[in-house]
């Protein structure tokens, strides 16, 4: 049974960052919209159906689904109070109040990430590794040695900085080419940020995700794919707020109201199949035709 290696996705952190340099929040926010369901969707619908495709119906590990829905839940909860919260404010004051609000949850929104990272990391880790991962682990330190240890992480250093240095050089350029790509295909600019660059960064683990379910290692697909929305959840779009209000951008929590209702039901249906606790092929059709219905609603949107 193959492991997925979970890495953090840099790519909505660096569109987010770069989009906010230019002053395009509501490109940023689009981009955060877009690589979740792109993952929790398409991903995770591609991975039900390769998994359990001429199989019965399969179970999902129990303790870790529940534990990645819940927070699933909390996460779109904070995203759709901005919403909810901007209809209540004083017309004269609503920009900074939820400018206020947005700030003062995306800090409450990094603590909960570390408390993530360390329930992650720290006093619950086994929920997160199989035998396999935590065999391979201990035959890997007992092979290694401190001067081969030096050199293998100096040369993922450089490694992570070249990759990180291509990754934004490319993307200044698409965020330049945005205007002349609208024109050329005949899209709005969120449609690009919702559909087009979260297919294209996340392709590649999309793919290696896709490739292990098949191989029956579909918990460690809902780790990767759940993680991803955590990540931009619980830090990313806090992060771009934190980073806006250092750079003077009103960056905020409250996003576009059908992106909002669009992700928020999206996540609702993914966290009660989770609930559920058992999937077969046509739970990835339908979270495969719901992210096809989305797409032509931001396309008509």
């Amino acid at each position: 049974m193959s492991q997925i290696s979970k890495q953090p996705d840099a790519h909505p952190v660096q569109a987010g960052i770069l989009a906010l340099v230019h002053g395009e929040i509501s490109f940023a926010q689009s981009v955060m919209v877009g690589s979740i369901l792109s993952d929790i969707l398409l991903v995770f619908g591609c991975c039900l159906i390769t998994a359990s495709y001429n199989k019965e119906v399969l179970e999902f590990n129990s303790a870790l689904a529940k534990t990645l829905s819940s927070l699933m839940m909390i996460t779109s909860v904070t995203m759709l109070l901005p919403t909810a919260l901007y209809s209540t404010f004083p017309v004269s004051e609503i920009d900074d109040r939820v400018l206020s609000f947005s700030r003062g949850t995306s800090l409450v929104l990094l603590a909960l990430y570390g408390g993530y990272l360390y329930f992650y990391l720290g006093t619950h880790k086994h929920l997160f590794l199989s035998n396999e991962s935590e065999t391979s682990d201990d035959e890997i330190e007992g092979d290694s040695s401190p001067l081969a240890n030096r050199a293998s992480l100096a040369s993922s250093i450089i490694r992570l900085i070249t990759a990180v240095a291509a990754t934004v050089f490319c993307t200044e350029l698409l965020l330049e080419s945005i205007g002349d790509m609208t024109q050329t295909l005949g899209v709005s600019e969120v449609f690009i940020a919702i559909v087009f660059i979260p297919i294209a960064s996340n392709s590649t683990e999309g793919v290696t995700v896709i490739t292990a379910s098949r191989t029956g290692d579909t918990d460690s697909a809902i780790r990767v794919i759940i993680d991803s929305l955590l990540q931009i959840g619980l830090f990313v779009i806090p992060f771009l707020v934190i980073i806006g209000w250092c750079i003077a951008e009103p960056m905020t929590l409250f996003f576009d109201s059908f992106q909002t209702v669009a992700m928020f039901l999206a996540i609702l249906v993914v966290n009660h199949l989770l609930r559920d606790g058992q999937y077969a092929y046509i739970h990835g059709a339908m979270l495969l035709a719901l992210y096809s219905s989305l797409v032509v609603a931001f396309y008509a949107h």
